[in-house]
């Protein structure tokens, strides 16, 4: 079913709309010219859609639903929501997000970008390589990209760059032309109930494809890979084929590479965004750009341009001599290669990490890991976990990450209070700091309080 056709001008409703996919695809939606309506227990990141048209209510209640022509939901929300339940009792269709980007694209080509890490980088990353190599091109990331102004950006019907979801195996709702595959690692088992289902899952999906990139830099990858038709296999990263990244170079400025591909030569890649992770993903979208038989120079140019996502390593200004840098690093691997960006990117400085794990299951599994990666900023100050859509797990809490880090040697801070948290973070860091806050749950807000009592001080 495609809901973004414009001949009903009854709005489509989205419950869950400040959420990054479901915000993307209201963006779209208004993009084409629909009526959009939306509610959310946390609004504050709404204002693109509210200036573009949407109606956003803070809040769930029946009331909301309106005349709707169909409802959208995210996968967090639960049977029993007032608004879902209203929809069904007037007869509205209900429509997870996944089903309704699946009909978006409906037919079209799709490049479809999955793993565990790196899927919202790569596919900005991919969709402005793919339109500066002349393409029309429609992308939906997980993130704010400034040049779209929001998280979506309209460029045609015929071709179309996604973030490809595992959580609630969403990412087997699609039918990609191209399946980028960057990493698999244990994550979202809370779905899939082992890290093999999980794997499995990724083939499903990749196999759909007429071509299947996938990184060489996790096990999991290298199990899906050997699982899949190698014809249609392309590997990428340092020693790999037939896209090799060889020569690299980090420095404060950026992140530079040759890329060799098998058969056509060699090429230059020149990055703003720092970390080898980015040069990866790099590789990633142009090998999508080759695999669409598109030239490949201006494709390099405009990664060269590149500037990133919000919470992607954002660098919000430098106050009070403290450097902050937000994050939505929540994963084990995601915070070492997060604080491997900041020691590029800023030698010799103190980094201060604020952390906020995100979800239980999530700290349950992966507490030592947190804990480990946390270990190699200078200080490391913990929070508690943010649940959001899971109910607490007895005895799992943030200090769980708290106690790895001193296991491993680092030196933390454990502040469980969030109603003080902005206040410690301030006297903690002193000039010349990089602070980095880390979390995909609510821990940017406190990016901003701590500025706010720096420049106060």
């Amino acid at each position: 079913m495609n809901l973004f056709l414009p001949s009903d001008p009854r709005p489509l409703h989205f419950v869950g709309i400040g959420g990054a996919g479901m915000s993307a695809l209201a963006a779209i939606a208004l993009k084409k010219g629909l009526a959009v309506t939306g509610s959310d227990l946390d609004v504050s990141g709404c204002g693109e859609l509210v200036a573009q048209g949407a109606q956003v209510y803070s809040g769930h209640q029946a009331s909301n639903v309106g005349n709707a022509r169909a409802v959208v939901v995210s996968a967090a929300i639960p049977e029993g929501h007032a608004e879902v339940d209203a929809a069904r009792t007037r007869g509205i269709p209900v429509i997870p997000r996944k089903e309704a980007l699946a009909g978006l694209i409906g037919g079209a080509r799709c490049v479809a970008i999955s793993g565990t890490h790196g899927k919202t980088t790569t596919t900005a990353m991919t969709t402005e390589a793919v339109a500066a190599a002349g393409l029309a091109v429609t992308g939906l990331a997980g993130g704010r990209v400034e040049a779209w102004g929001g998280n979506a950006r309209l460029g045609g019907d015929e071709l179309f760059v996604v973030e490809a979801d595992e959580y609630d195996q969403a990412f087997l709702t699609l039918h990609p032309t191209i399946a980028v595959v960057n990493n698999v690692e244990a994550d979202h088992l809370e779905c899939y109930g082992s890290l093999d289902a999980l794997e499995g899952a990724f083939v499903t999906f990749a196999a759909r494809a007429q071509r299947v990139l996938i990184g060489n830099d996790s096990a999991g990858a290298e199990r899906v890979a050997a699982r899949l038709t190698a014809e249609r296999v392309w590997r990428f990263g340092p020693d790999a084929s037939p896209l090799r990244l060889d020569a690299i170079v980090a420095t404060p400025e950026g992140t530079s590479a040759t890329l060799a591909v098998a058969g056509q030569g060699t090429f230059p890649v020149r990055l703003r965004v720092p970390g080898l992770h980015n040069l990866r993903n790099a590789t990633a979208a142009l090998g999508v750009v080759i695999a669409l038989g598109a030239p490949l120079e201006p494709a390099l140019a405009a990664l060269e341009n590149f500037g990133g996502v919000g919470r992607r390593f954002d660098r919000l200004g430098e106050f009070a001599g403290v450097v902050i840098v937000d994050d939505y690093a929540h994963h084990p691997t995601e915070l070492r290669a997060t604080l491997a960006a900041a020691r590029q990117a800023f030698p010799g400085r103190r980094l201060v990490a604020l952390f906020q794990p995100h979800l239980f299951s999530r700290t349950r599994d992966h507490a030592p890991a947190m804990g480990m990666a946390l270990a190699a900023a200078d200080l490391a100050i913990v929070t508690d976990v943010y649940p959001s859509r899971e109910q607490p797990i007895p005895g799992i809490t943030g200090d769980l990450v708290a106690q790895a880090v001193r296991q491993h040697g680092g030196t933390v801070r454990y502040e469980p209070a969030r109603g003080v948290l902005a206040r410690t973070v301030a006297a903690e860091v002193r000039r010349g700091d990089v602070l980095l806050v880390l979390g995909a749950g609510d821990i940017n807000r406190v990016s901003h309080e701590v500025r706010d009592l720096l420049e106060a001080a």
